[in-house]
C-alpha cells in the first residue's frame, strides 16, 4: 500500500506538473499569436503607407497640358503684394494672401526654341506666342497654393498689344 500511495501520489504529481507545463505552452503560443497578429497588422500597414507614400498625383502643366512628374516645375514668376486700388481692412487677417502670377511654362513648353508643345491659353484658347505667358492670381491659405488664371498675353492686352492699343488710342 505505501508503495501504491506514493505511485499514486507520484503520478498526481507528475499528471500536474505536465498540466502546468501544457497550460504555460498553451499561454505562450496565444500569446505569440496575438502579438504577430498585431505585427502582421503593423506590417501591413507600414507597407501600405509606403505604398500610399510612393504614389503621387501628376499635375499637368496649365499652358501645354503635359502631366508633369516629380521635381518638375512650371516656371512662373510672382509679384507679392496687395493688387493696386484694394484698400486695407480689418477682415484681411483671415483672408488667404494674394499675388499675382505669370506664368511662363513647364520644361517641355518653355522656352518655346523646340516648339515641343503647344502653348495654349486656358481661357481663351488662343496660341501663347514665344513671348507670351499667363496672368494668375494665387492665393495662399494656410500651407496649401491656390492658383486661378485669369487669361494670357493674349486676351488680357498685356504687353506687345497694350503698346499697340496704347499707340492707336482705343484705349
Amino acid at each position: 500500500h505505501t508503495m501504491y500511495r506514493t505511485q499514486v501520489g507520484g503520478r498526481s504529481t507528475i499528471n500536474v506538473a505536465i498540466l502546468v507545463v501544457q497550460a504555460v505552452v498553451v499561454a505562450i503560443l496565444v500569446a505569440s499569436l496575438v502579438t504577430s497578429r498585431r505585427s502582421r497588422r503593423a506590417a501591413a500597414n507600414d507597407r501600405a503607407s509606403r505604398s500610399r507614400d510612393s504614389l503621387y498625383l501628376m499635375k499637368p502643366c496649365p499652358i501645354c497640358g503635359t502631366l508633369l512628374t516629380r521635381g518638375e516645375r512650371v516656371h512662373t514668376v510672382v509679384y507679392s503684394g496687395e493688387p493696386a486700388g484694394r484698400p486695407k481692412r480689418d477682415t484681411d487677417a483671415a483672408r488667404p494672401q494674394e499675388s499675382l502670377v505669370y506664368m511662363f511654362g513647364c520644361p517641355y513648353c518653355y522656352p518655346p526654341a523646340g516648339k515641343r508643345v503647344a502653348r495654349v491659353c486656358p481661357v481663351c484658347q488662343a496660341v501663347l506666342p514665344a513671348e507670351g505667358h499667363l496672368v494668375a492670381r494665387m492665393f495662399v491659405n494656410r500651407s496649401r497654393k491656390h492658383v486661378h488664371v485669369l487669361g494670357c498675353t493674349e486676351c488680357r492686352g498685356i504687353g506687345k498689344n497694350r503698346a499697340d492699343a496704347h499707340s492707336t488710342g482705343s484705349l
